[in-house]
């Protein structure tokens, strides 16, 4: 129907790619192996304690409500 519109967004589809991977290559920093492996202890340890807080706040709440149905009853 539209044939110039249909060629326009090709090229742009094919300009984006492009531009996508000069800046993947050239443009981005990427981490080191070291810095790699500093983030990942991060984020590993920052997951056990949330899950540990998480996992503490479930026990005092089923604590709370055994506690409050048991006394009802």
């Amino acid at each position: 129907m539209f044939p110039c519109i249909k060629n326009t967004t090709m090229a742009n589809v094919g300009e984006y790619i492009k531009e996508s991977y000069i800046e993947l290559v050239e443009k981005v920093t990427w981490p080191t192996w070291r810095e790699l492996q500093s983030s990942a202890v991060l984020v590993l340890v920052a997951t056990i304690i949330i899950s540990m807080m998480v996992f503490g706040m479930d026990q005092l709440i089923g604590w709370l409500l055994r506690s409050f149905y048991s006394s009802l009853g």
